[in-house]
């Protein structure tokens, strides 16, 4: 048997000859696979003959020589190592071979360092990218891989900013943080969070309402998590048989830092400042790491706080609708071709509505807790319970200017405004002056927070010299609350404007002292909660049986729950014309593109005595519901390890049996009536898989897989709850549907990795996927009798053969994406001193997919939601002795979020480019000192509707940020 060339000859060499130490994580089990790891992990020929019933006792977890871990592994087997030119040779001894001409004795495994510790190495990073490219290397299914080192080294606040370096991997921004992530043109529906090797979904939401507010949708939210208590990421982008169903884009698996990652003792702390955001002073984040193990037995304890403060401001258009004038709101100076279109003779004009100056300001602390406990014995047992708690809370203002009161520019303009001038660019009125506006001043305040708890329990033990068992049960569980969320409104009458709206630079010009308070009154309140609560359960048994050298069969058996429970309730106050009630108003002059007078919502709820506790009795319509899945799966895996002709082949075919049940309950409502409501449906699929890699010479790798997956449908799409406006002359029902058929999707995959060693690789591969059927909406005419509602909801004198209209989503046409991407990781050492300190890690994804959407009685074929069809991220660094530095740049190209209203063909996001640098230096043994920079280009969101006319939604900046710190190891 010859372990795989890990790496060109000279490297191999070069790597050995220097004692080169590298970190280990090589559970113990059969001699023969330990060894192929250590091989490939450290790009060292091994080659061997040891029986493939020989085991080892001993875990390969430490920072070790290749002679160091050859030792520890082979530690009392009847084996000898002997070192050769590239490489080393394993061999067993003969009973009765004597100690002669022994080779050279390979020194010990170094035990566990005591309470000193070692030094701290800020050289990791690229020992961290080393690790990562072996890992891939190694693995059988297509995937990426970030490390500790990587992510705690790069100038991230939370992990979805750190994924975005991978290849693929695209992320959407908020409050100056990556909150979702994408995967190979496929939105965050579709791709599949695992925390500690279990689902999970953790929620929170957004303060800008065109960016989604709170989340009831199967996205997962990164931002509640900090990146540095992970210690391995995985991107898997191809799914086996033995994995979960789910996540058709792929799955991102996030697993927190344990005890036996450790060299060995471990006392660290780090402290942190960060400035800029657009805010003024100062924010802390302080991360602490205990983590005591010695042979067998660890635990861990890790904790991160961080206060931070964002401020994201700009200008925003609520949105972009055909407009109407009436005759006399039209002045004399407009030309007869414009004033014919405006009164409504000839082609339709789109005007904005609202043209806002808008700012948004966050203040949230994050903490992140982690435990656990592992042990892992002589005899190949590993148990490990981990434990995660995460708190996330935001407490937010926003402040708006907007051409929105009674007399605004929101619809059809037939009040008391009247318009001066317009320029019309495209069919769309670009910029114009009117007389008679009424304006409305937003200060709203929000509170809102997300607790996150999981505990997982895994174990793995060999049952015999050829089979091993390994267990999972978990559970966790997301609670979203948002009890404050209060707004007033105040109103300025009959006033001069002037505004642009679109353009890099759009703007308004104000014919009156927005700063005097005597020009404004009490116009609204608004108040409003939200609950969402998300919960898994997983229980898995997996029994692995060895066939032959080179042969397995992986039998399993798993249960998953999953439930998503909440509601939205609202209670609106108008004032006409002030009704006599004052608002206690203050200037708002903060980061802003004009200052203006706002409510203080406080003291103003308190003057007018406005209830702001709500029950359920203020449920809005349709809100109020919660859908459980208990998910059942079988599966049976096999892998194979041979020669194809000359080639080394790995392969592993699959199938796995699941079947979903899904309970969906909620309120069916009116403006005066609610009735509970539940469906039940049940969905079963048969998904087969097959993976194989070829080892085309020993650095040149080709992967081959196929595979068919299932994804459930969004929350909100699946809810049973309905909103039911009856009129007498029949009415309309807008619900979810039960009934939704999960996403199905057939992937092909095929990969060409060119690897130079422990050096790097180079990589290209090409991916495509069929999708059966996306979710659509839908408008039926149908008896009320059909639609399975109370018979309350009616009125007296009409009966169930009365006709309503029922909009609900349903399965549409499918969709197909094929994509390409490459990805390059080199250390420059060829260069001469000191360039070889040099590194370089690129990639670039190309991706194109289109489904259907209907607007009336056309429909088109648009790029899918989330697509961008080209995304793609540079990173240059340099390591040298006590230092290293980095600098990352990332691009993401356009893409869809929405469907887009008013005759407007989808809502877009610009393309978007940041660049981000990060330094650190060692300060004697012990400490290290960091300083990052993030955002340096201060790169806008800019949001538009409309992939024609590219109608102006919101153009906003959230700011660079600096940071500064230490780090000391005890």
């Amino acid at each position: 048997m010859t372990a795989p060339l890990g790496a060109e000859a000279a490297h191999a060499r070069e790597a050995q000859a220097s004692g080169e130490a590298i970190s280990f994580r090589i559970a113990s089990g059969r001699l023969a696979q330990v060894l192929r790891t250590i091989s490939q992990q450290a790009g060292v020929q091994i080659v061997t003959s040891v029986a493939p019933e020989l085991r080892t006792r001993h875990a390969v977890r430490q920072r070790l020589t290749v002679e160091q871990a050859l030792a520890r592994a082979t530690q009392d087997l009847p084996v000898e190592v002997r070192r050769l030119s590239g490489g080393f040779v394993v061999t067993q001894k003969r009973p009765s071979a004597l100690p002669t001409s022994a080779p050279p004795r390979i020194p010990a495994a170094p035990a566990p360092p005591g309470p000193e510790g070692p030094p701290i190495l800020v050289t990791g990073y690229r020992e961290s990218l080393r690790q990562a490219v072996a890992t891939k290397r190694g693995a059988r299914s297509i995937l990426e891989v970030t490390r500790a080192e990587d992510i705690a080294a790069f100038p991230d606040h939370n992990a979805a900013d750190a994924l975005q370096r991978l290849p693929g991997i695209a992320v959407s921004r908020d409050n100056g943080e990556g909150r979702q992530v994408s995967l190979r043109g496929l939105g965050p529906l579709f791709t599949r969070t695992t925390l500690n090797g279990m689902e999970a979904l953790a929620t929170t939401a957004s303060g800008l309402d065109n960016r989604g507010a709170a989340s009831r949708q199967r996205r997962f939210d990164y931002s509640i998590f900090d990146a540095g208590l992970f210690s391995e990421v995985e991107v898997h982008k191809t799914w086996s048989a033995d994995r979960d169903a789910g996540g058709v884009g792929g799955t991102v698996a996030l697993r927190t830092v344990r005890p036996l990652d450790q060299p060995g003792p471990v006392t660290l702390l780090s402290l942190q400042g960060r400035a800029g955001a657009n805010s003024r002073g100062v924010t802390p984040q302080v991360t602490g790491e205990i983590a005591r193990r010695n042979e067998t037995w660890g635990a861990l304890l890790a904790a991160s706080w961080s206060r931070n403060r964002v401020a994201e401001y700009g200008y925003r258009n609520w949105d972009w609708v055909p407009v109407a004038f009436g005759p006399a709101n039209v002045g004399p100076a407009i030309n007869a071709a414009d004033r014919a279109r405006l009164t409504g003779t000839g082609k339709p004009v789109m005007m904005s509505r609202a043209q806002s100056y808008s700012t948004w300001i966050n203040r949230f602390e994050r903490l992140n807790v982690v435990g656990a406990i592992e042990h892992e014995s002589e005899g190949g047992l590993h148990v490990a319970l981990d434990v995660l708690y995460a708190r996330l809370a935001n407490d937010r203002e926003e402040y708006a200017l907007a051409a929105a009161g009674t007399n605004g520019l929101t619809a059809d303009v037939t009040g008391t405004q009247r318009l001066e001038s317009v320029t019309i660019a495209r069919d769309s009125i670009t910029a114009a002056t009117f007389s008679g506006i009424d304006f409305r001043s937003e200060s709203k305040r929000t509170v809102d927070h997300t607790r996150f708890g999981q505990a997982v329990l895994s174990l793995a033990a060999p049952l015999g010299a050829a089979t091993t068992l390994s267990a999972r049960a978990g559970y966790a569980r997301s609670d979203f609350q948002e009890p404050v969320f209060d707004k007033v409104f105040l109103q300025a009458r009959n006033k001069p404007f002037r505004y642009t709206a679109t353009g890099t630079a759009p703007g308004n010009s104000y014919g009156f002292d927005a700063t005097d308070a005597a020009q404004w009154t009490l116009m609204r309140a608004d108040t409003r909660e939200d609950a969402i609560v998300n919960q898994n359960v997983t229980a898995r048994l997996e029994i692995t049986q060895a066939l032959a050298p080179g042969a397995a069969v992986k039998l399993g058996a798993a249960y998953r729950f999953f439930g998503n429970d909440g509601y939205e309730r609202r209670v609106r106050v108008d004032y006409p014309g002030g009704s006599g009630a004052a608002a206690v108003t203050r200037l708002f002059g903060g980061r802003t593109l004009a200052p203006y007078v706002v409510a203080d919502v406080d003291a103003t709820f308190a003057a007018t005595g406005q209830n702001r506790v709500l029950t359920s009795a203020d449920d809005m319509p349709g809100t109020s519901y919660a859908v459980h899945e208990d998910s059942y799966a079988a599966f049976a895996l096999a892998t194979l390890d041979g020669v194809l002709g000359a080639l080394p082949v790995q392969a592993e075919m699959g199938l796995q049996y699941q079947r979903v049940g899904t309970l969906s309950s909620g309120k069916a409502s009116t403006d005066v009536r609610q009735y509970l409501i539940s469906r039940r449906s049940r969905r079963h699929a048969w998904l087969p898989s097959f993976q194989a890699r070829a080892a085309l010479r020993p650095d040149l790798l080709l992967r081959l897989a196929a595979s068919r997956n299932l994804n459930q449908p969004d929350v909100a799409d699946l809810r049973a709850a309905a909103q039911v406006n009856a009129t007498p002359f029949g009415g309309t029902i807008t619900s979810g549907n039960p009934g939704l058929k999960p996403f199905t999707a057939d992937a092909l995959d095929l990969s060409l990795e060119q690897y130079w060693g422990r050096d790097g690789y180079v990589s290209l591969g090409l991916f495509y996927k069929h999708l059966d059927s996306f979710i659509t909406s839908q408008t039926r005419v149908m008896a009320y009798a059909q639609t399975g509602y109370p018979l309350e909801f009616l009125y007296a004198d009409q009966d169930a053969a009365i006709l309503y209209n029922v909009i609900q989503p349903v399965n549409g046409s499918g969709a197909s994406i094929l994509g390409v991407e490459a990805a390059i990781q080199r250390d420059l050492r060829f260069l001469p001193a000191p360039l070889d300190g040099l590194g370089i890690a690129a990639n670039v994804t190309f991706a194109s997919g289109r489904s259907e959407v209907t607007y009336g009685r056309q429909t088109l074929r648009l790029p899918l939601i989330d697509l961008s069809r080209w995304s793609g991220n540079t990173t240059l660094y340099y390591t040298a002795r006590g230092w290293d530095a980095r600098l990352a740049a990332a691009y993401r190209g356009t893409y869809r979020m929405g469907i887009g209203n008013n005759g407007n063909i989808g809502e877009w996001i610009k393309p978007s480019f940041t660049l981000d640098f990060a330094a650190h230096f060692a300060i004697g043994p012990r400490m290290q000192a960091l300083f990052e920079g993030r955002n340096l280009t201060d790169a806008p969101i800019v949001q538009y509707t409309d992939r024609s006319a590219r109608r102006l939604l919101a153009r906003t900046r959230s700011g660079r940020v600096f940071s500064a710190g230490l780090r000391y190891r005890f």
